[in-house]
């Protein structure tokens, strides 16, 4: 089973619970914002192309986009929370 097929499951699973099926949970929100901001925890891609391009330290990229993407993530999960608190 590949990986985004676990996403799909347990937004189907969110979705059960879910009294208003045409509304989105608070929960269901979050899970999608968590999933749109790609934690990435080795970015293989950029790491293949960086060697493919004659970097002298590909593997440089790592830290940085593990600091990109947690405060993506952060940053996503605040304004859900905002928007939940206030929208309300």
């Amino acid at each position: 089973m590949q990986l985004h097929h676990f996403g799909i499951k347990a937004m189907k699973s969110m979705q059960e619970k879910n009294e208003d099926k045409k509304v989105l949970t608070n929960e269901m929100a979050t899970f999608i914002v968590l999933n749109t901001a790609s934690i990435q925890i080795i970015p293989t891609t950029v790491i293949a192309i960086r060697n493919s391009l004659g970097s002298s330290n590909p593997t440089a990229i790592i830290v940085p986009v593990w600091i990109a993407t947690i405060c993506a993530a952060i940053a996503g999960i605040t304004a859900t929370k905002l928007f939940i608190k206030f929208g309300k």
